[in-house]
């Protein structure tokens, strides 16, 4: 997909879900303004649900979602409503940035003619100022401009954590939108009350880690159970997935994260495919990467607790075809 075609995806959504087929002429005339050519103009087509399509353009036209990556007022942010969105190729070897207003939709394109590869320039800084410039100078002198909200969404207060609604246990909330329909109704389970009153985070393996070095409490150490080797387990790959191999792509470049969170008292870690070790690591991340070879495959790894311990994981089953 070019530029051009990603640009009239993108204009769809601009377009509250109506997609208008790219015409790159519009008209041609000659010196004395006689029209010598105007193509037909292709109709409309309604492809994304209008409130899908809103739904997309307000997360992309929130500078606070894309903090986390980006930073705040990064140079995807604009001084109006502007939904924007970068992409950055394996090996830089060339990224875009396209972002709109409901009226207005510009594409940018980075990279060598020759398909040579960059120096480590991104979307955010090889196309992204070029983006803020344009639409920036385009859009001086006129009114910032809303995406029509469409009928059928719904508004409501969540748990930050868990999406879901929130308990007189959870601290942190926010406001969400929803299809109507499609809105929480369980209740958040991750803030939970430990044996004392305290409140603690039940939150799943993958997640633990990172709540340590954030020093939040956990509800089993909280109530006197604390993680160890029991816990070993894989975050990376899910059990029975099947992978496929791509034939136009450089094998080197097809892998598969293979990954456990840390535990308690853990000395080292071992990562084994097949029977075979893969690689031993004595702190974390505990993280390898595996190139996708066809046929079924068996993961799992081996720990060493500072006490001596050996433990094991469960074994992770998963099929590569082409």
């Amino acid at each position: 997909m070019n530029l051009l075609e990603l640009s009239g995806a993108y204009a769809a959504l601009a377009n509250e879900g109506s997609y208008v087929q790219v015409t790159s002429i519009l008209e041609i005339r000659d010196a004395d303004g006689n029209l010598l050519y105007e193509p037909e103009r292709p109709a409309a087509r309604q492809v994304i649900d209008p409130r899908v399509a809103w739904l997309i353009s307000d997360i992309l036209s929130d500078d606070h979602a894309r903090a986390t990556g980006f930073s705040l007022n990064s140079v995807l942010k604009l001084d109006r409503t502007a939904a924007v969105k970068t992409g950055t190729t394996t090996n830089f070897h060339d990224n875009w940035t396209i972002g709109y207003t409901p009226d207005l939709l510009v594409g940018v394109w980075v990279g060598n003619s020759d398909r040579e590869a960059m120096h480590n320039v991104t979307g955010l800084t090889g196309a992204a100022p070029i983006w803020h410039e344009t639409m920036r100078s385009i859009l001086q002198g006129r009114p910032d401009v809303k995406f029509t909200q469409p009928i059928g969404l719904a508004q409501l207060d969540v748990c930050s954590l868990s999406g879901l609604l929130p308990t007189e246990a959870c601290q942190h909330t926010k406001t969400e939108w929803f299809i109507e329909g499609t809105q929480p109704t369980a209740y958040d389970t991750f803030y939970q009350r430990s044996t004392t009153g305290e409140i603690v985070l039940a939150l799943p393996i993958e997640a633990q880690a990172w709540a340590r070095s954030q020093g939040l409490p956990l509800l089993d150490e909280a109530n006197g159970n604390p993680l160890g080797a029991d816990s070993l387990t894989l975050t990376s790959p899910i059990d029975n997935t099947t992978y496929r191999i791509t034939p136009n792509l450089d094998l080197s470049a097809q892998q598969l994260s293979f990954s456990a969170p840390t535990v308690p008292g853990l000395a080292q870690m071992t990562f084994f495919v097949d029977g075979i070790p893969l690689a031993t690591l004595s702190s974390p991340p505990y993280q390898v990467w595996w190139t996708l070879s066809l046929g079924e495959h068996r993961f799992w790894v081996e720990g060493v607790m500072t006490n001596g311990e050996t433990v094991k994981s469960s074994v992770v089953t998963v099929v590569v075809v082409e």
